[in-house]
């Protein structure tokens, strides 16, 4: 092959997967812009699946002690770090489900407050 015809054949390939490759990023984007984000004001559900493989229980004192040995009672989402909540609210947001859930709720990924 002549080295003008392989330097024409290599600009060509370049540019032809380009093409190819920018209307799927573009769309990508378009599509993670347009997705509504979801909101924090759905309560959590103790039978989803995924609250349900993490062990979640709207009362801690409902959590199974055999599944889950290093419970505590004294365990419960208002003591968590990742849960917030302002005064007077009935249910917190926990930032690992993005969820609302009951302070006295328990989850196997709770993790305590550190003291201020």
């Amino acid at each position: 092959m002549h080295p003008r015809n392989r330097r024409i054949f290599m600009m060509q390939a370049v540019a032809g997967t380009t093409v190819l490759a920018l209307p799927c990023s573009v769309l990508a984007q378009a599509a993670a812009a347009t997705a509504p984000a979801e909101p924090a004001t759905v309560a959590l559900k103790e039978t989803d699946a995924y609250p349900k493989s993490m062990g979640f229980r709207f009362k801690t004192a409902d959590v199974d002690k055999v599944k889950f040995p290093r419970h505590d009672v004294s365990q419960k989402c208002s003591e968590c770090q990742l849960y917030s909540a302002k005064a007077g609210d009935t249910q917190g947001t926990c930032s690992f489900f993005k969820r609302l859930v009951p302070p006295e709720g328990w989850c196997r990924n709770f993790k305590p407050r550190k003291a201020a």
